[in-house]
């Protein structure tokens, strides 16, 4: 099966955070971070330009300054002016201009600065003296911030274990671009499954930026963007049936809502140790906004089965179906199977039969001797269990023991103790979505086994 080259758009910050409604770094931020601007200490007037006093000419410059971290104007340079002549007279002005320079992490840093120069002819008989300030609506200022652009991007591979499952996917970004133009500290947002979220950073790695400006400076911003995944599926049936949603019955629904977000069951952790698999299957109503509903088990070879495929399904959305023109809920059946790790397994291609084999041998230490500290990529919170939704709504918590394998990818997660089985699944599948940065010991990638406490909180609604 052939692979689909990725779409993609990349916009500010502020855009990305707006459209996901997620929190992040100001906007302002998305230029030179600097504590506190550069500030005027000492302002020469300009010349008036005798020949255009004469011809009665007045008007505005701008003018753009380089101010170091000395508080030096470096260089300057006229923006815009009504006349040529006045644009000569602001510049040479600007030059003489002494100022306290900008603070970055309260460090002296260069940035630059605009300062509107004003010529009328009616006040150029009051002369200002050097050391006086400007008026003060010609008070230089920051100059506008731009973000970074990429100048090279690269496609992603589809991952091929959702190949057979047709799903399209999006994953959501942001990243620092340096004044040098290289993307740090990528964060992903969003994810419509973590199968996506590995190959589109590695396609990020590779993409080139345009530095984002602050004036004339270089300067590090803020920017983000979508990688989007097409599938080879020709429409939601194709797509539900891949992923074995059907009716309740066990036929194909008659309105169709396509899954959008997707998270997958959570393998037991102590049948998966046993080499016990299994299945199960859960009924469920999507509402009107795509939400999963009221989800039961319908049949399980074990309950942890179907306490697994319930979590997974409530972490689930799906884009809204419609008929006659109208959001409608509809009824589904979900069926999942968990498939058993033999003892002696020795297929390195399949990560959770690797990590089993790795488990029982005792080969999977803890983060301590890494090369650097456990840094998340992404990470999604757990959904309130629906089944206590009904029950009064408490507070809980969970701890999860889980594995980073040598990917970054959150493997294996096992319920340590929870306050309530249902607080213990929503928590483990939270976990079986995220991403860190491949942990590395002397160079070298290796899986570790870390553990986390979760916090539930009533929901409002």
């Amino acid at each position: 099966m052939s692979r689909r080259r990725p779409a993609l758009c990349v916009f500010p910050l502020a855009l990305a955070l707006s459209a996901i409604g997620a929190t992040g770094p100001a906007a302002g931020d998305a230029g030179l971070p600097v504590d506190g601007a550069a500030l005027l200490r000492t302002w020469a007037p300009p010349d008036y330009p005798p020949d255009a006093l004469k011809e009665n000419v007045g008007g505005l410059a701008m003018i753009r300054m380089i101010v170091d971290e000395k508080g030096v104007v470096a260089s300057a340079r006229s923006l815009d002016a009504t006349d040529p002549r006045l644009g000569a007279a602001a510049l040479a002005a600007a030059k003489k201009w002494g100022f306290s320079p900008a603070l970055a992490g309260g460090r002296p840093v260069a940035c630059s600065m605009d300062a509107p120069v004003e010529f009328s002819p009616a006040l150029a008989a009051r002369k200002r003296k050097p050391g006086f300030v400007p008026p003060p609506d010609q008070t230089p200022q920051l100059s506008p911030r731009s973000p970074a652009k990429p100048s090279a991007t690269y496609s992603a591979d589809y991952p091929d274990a959702l190949l057979e499952r047709r799903l399209s996917g999006l994953v959501r970004f942001v990243c620092t671009v340096t004044a040098e133009g290289h993307a740090v500290a990528v964060r992903v947002v969003a994810a419509t499954h973590p199968d996506f979220v590995i190959p589109a950073l590695r396609s990020l790695d590779r993409w080139e930026f345009t530095p984002g400006m602050q004036g004339d400076l270089p300067a590090q911003s803020e920017v983000g963007g979508d990688i989007t995944f097409d599938a080879t599926a020709t429409g939601p049936a194709e797509v539900l049936a891949a992923n074995l949603i059907t009716a309740p019955d066990g036929t194909a629904p008659s309105v169709q809502p396509e899954p959008r977000v997707v998270a997958d069951p959570v393998p037991p952790y102590d049948l998966l140790m046993k080499g016990e698999g299994g299945s199960a299957s859960v009924v469920y109503t999507v509402d009107e906004d795509g939400r999963p509903r009221d989800v039961r088990v319908q049949s399980a070879t074990r309950p942890e089965f179907g306490k697994a495929l319930v979590a997974a399904v409530e972490a689930c959305a799906f884009l809204r179906a419609f008929d006659g023109g109208h959001a409608v809920a509809v009824a589904l059946m979900q069926r999942a199977q968990f498939p058993a790790v033999s003892p002696d397994a020795q297929d390195e291609s399949d990560p959770i039969a690797r990590l089993v084999v790795a488990l029982r041998a005792r080969r999977i230490g803890n983060p301590q001797g890494l090369d650097e500290q456990l840094t998340p990529v992404y990470r999604v919170s757990p959904e309130y269990p629906g089944a206590l939704r009904k029950n009064g709504r408490p507070a809980g918590r969970a701890e999860i023991d889980f594995i980073i394998d040598r990917d970054g990818r959150a493997r294996l997660p096992n319920i340590v103790s929870a306050t309530s089985e249902d607080f213990g699944w929503a928590a483990a599948t939270a976990v079986s979505q995220w991403i860190f940065k491949a942990p590395l010991r002397n160079g070298r990638p290796v899986d570790v086994r870390v553990r986390i406490p979760f916090n539930f909180k009533p929901p409002a609604n």
